[in-house]
C-alpha cells in the first residue's frame, strides 16, 4: 500500500515522482524580510540625514527594544559628501539624540517597530563594544553592507554607526532595513 501526498489546499490533487522515482516540487523564493513584511507587517525601515557630521559621530542608533522578538537586521545602506569611513558597533548606554521612527514596509498595517531609532544629528550616551563591520564609501557615493538577516539583534541589544573618518560639516545619510521573528520561533 502506498503513501498518497496531495496539495495539502483541499483540491485533490497527488504530488507526482519522477522517473528515477525522486519527488517532482517547485518552491516560490523571496527573501525572508519579503515574507515578515507580507504575512506579519512586522519589517521596517529607517532613515537618517545629517546634514553636519563630523569625523567620530555616532550618526545612527539601533536598539531593540522588543522583550519577545529577535530583530534581524537585512542591510545598513551608508553613503555621503565626502569619502567616508564607516563604522559598525554593538553599543551600550543610554542613547541621546533626534528621535527616528522607523517605517513599516508593509504600507497597509498600523504595526510600529519595538524599537529605540536615533539619528539625523550626533547620537551621545552610548558605550562602544565589538565592532562587527567597516565600510568605505566614495565621494558622493553610497555602500550597501548585506547582512541578509544574518545580524540578529536579541531582546535589550543595540547597535551603531559611525562616521569615523572625512572632512568635517559633511552631509551623511544612513537607510537600516531590519525585521522581527519571535525568539522562540522555530524556522
Amino acid at each position: 500500500m502506498g503513501l498518497n501526498i496531495t496539495d495539502g489546499k483541499g483540491r485533490g490533487y497527488d504530488a507526482s515522482v519522477s522517473e528515477s522515482n525522486r519527488l517532482n516540487t517547485s518552491s516560490k523564493q523571496a527573501r525572508r524580510i519579503f515574507y515578515v513584511a507580507r504575512n506579519d507587517a512586522r519589517a521596517f525601515t529607517a532613515t537618517s540625514v545629517d546634514a553636519d557630521s563630523a569625523a567620530g559621530d555616532i550618526v545612527f542608533y539601533l536598539k531593540n527594544t522588543s522583550t519577545t522578538r529577535n530583530m534581524f537586521v537585512k542591510d545598513i545602506h551608508v553613503g555621503g559628501v565626502n569619502t567616508s569611513l564607516w563604522k559598525f558597533w554593538v553599543v551600550t548606554g543610554t542613547g541621546s539624540g533626534a528621535a527616528i521612527t522607523p517605517t513599516n514596509t508593509n504600507l497597509g498595517s498600523g504595526i510600529t517597530a519595538e524599537a529605540t531609532c536615533l539619528g539625523n544629528a550626533a547620537v551621545t550616551g552610548l558605550t562602544t563594544g565589538a565592532l562587527f563591520g567597516i565600510v568605505r564609501s566614495p565621494a558622493n557615493g553610497e555602500i550597501d553592507e548585506d547582512f541578509d538577516g544574518a545580524l540578529i539583534l536579541a531582546p535589550n541589544t543595540a547597535i551603531a554607526v559611525e562616521f569615523d573618518t572625512s572632512g568635517s560639516n559633511s552631509v551623511t545619510e544612513v537607510i537600516c532595513a531590519f525585521h522581527y521573528e519571535a525568539v522562540d520561533r522555530d524556522n
